[in-house]
């Protein structure tokens, strides 16, 4: 089993994204995509959405939806995925902030009109509609042929609140929707999302008693987390008393610094029984190279 996974697009007109067609050509049968498909706001103009109305909000973002949708690479490859479905493969993913409502956006800081907006065109165009409020759903994962433990996505925006050590970040729904998933599944588990954990300032341990809650329903269980966000990639061994790796893989196509710094991030996860195989690319080629052995879950660095 083969996933690609990737973040953060910022559609300019004109401008090639080369790293749909290197994604292709590693032939995953997933491809997730985990956050920032669309920027609704970019510097200089962070936070503009805010204060639109509702109709120019939702004109902006249905354009930034189908520009980035008819990106030459990228529909081909979305469009492949998407066939897969159902058929041990498939396109799958979450948002972020950007793609959500605009820079660093929390549920509690945005109507309920602009997030029923948001929700209803991340729907169309991933074509994935959740049951309930957010965005949170489960998949399985197959391979060769059988299923072998599923992916778990999770919103970390629409119920948000401000940081703060009593603050929601997942709310009680979500977490409940965790917990039934994680019980009596034995197999491999990828938990996927839109936020980091450590990987930023802007982390999961901002929200404490909403992390205290995730660790422990994930207490000693072998798990990979991926997610996006800040455009860099990154692998996180275990850390404290859990067992879960972090990777992250951000920055499909934006510049890190303003003008410079095109990014072309990917990751590729491979399983098989004894091990996953996880590489981070970038517009140079190979980047990091880890394996993690599946029985002992320790992990060597090849690169």
């Amino acid at each position: 089993m083969k996933i690609a996974f990737t973040s953060c697009m910022n559609h300019k007109p004109g401008q090639s994204q080369a790293v749909w067609n290197r994604i292709a050509g590693h032939q995953p049968d997933y491809l997730f995509l985990l956050g920032d498909q669309i920027y609704m706001d970019y510097f200089p103009h962070l936070g503009e959405p805010a204060h639109w109305s509702d109709a120019v909000f939702k004109q902006t973002m249905a354009g930034k939806y189908a520009a980035q949708w008819a990106v030459p690479g990228f529909s081909e490859l979305f469009d492949d995925m998407l066939a897969r479905r159902n058929n041990g493969g498939g396109v799958y993913g979450t948002w972020d902030d950007h793609d959500f409502a605009w820079n660093n956006a929390r549920g509690c800081e945005v109507s309920a009109t602009k997030k029923d907006i948001s929700r209803a065109l991340f729907a169309q165009y991933m074509q994935i509609d959740p049951p309930g409020a957010g965005l949170f759903y489960s998949v399985p994962l197959h391979h060769a042929g059988q299923r072998i433990g599923k992916a778990i996505f999770l919103d970390t925006r629409w119920y948000s609140e401000l940081p703060g050590d009593q603050s929601t970040l997942l709310g009680a729904e979500q977490l409940a929707f965790l917990e039934a998933e994680l019980q009596g599944e034995d197999g491999f588990v990828l938990i996927c999302a839109g936020m980091p954990i450590r990987a930023t300032g802007n982390g999961w341990m901002r929200y404490r008693d909403d992390y205290a809650r995730f660790r422990a329903l994930i207490q000693g269980r072998k798990t990979i987390f991926l997610s996006g966000d800040i455009h860099e990639n990154a692998f996180l061994p275990p850390a404290g008393e859990t067992k879960m790796f972090e990777v992250i893989s951000s920055g499909a196509f934006v510049t890190k610094y303003q003008l410079v710094g095109r990014r072309e991030n990917f990751a590729i996860l491979e399983y098989s029984p004894a091990s996953t195989d996880i590489r981070h690319f970038d517009k140079d080629g190979l980047e990091h190279h880890n394996v993690i052995d599946n029985a002992s879950f320790e992990h060597q660095e090849l690169k």
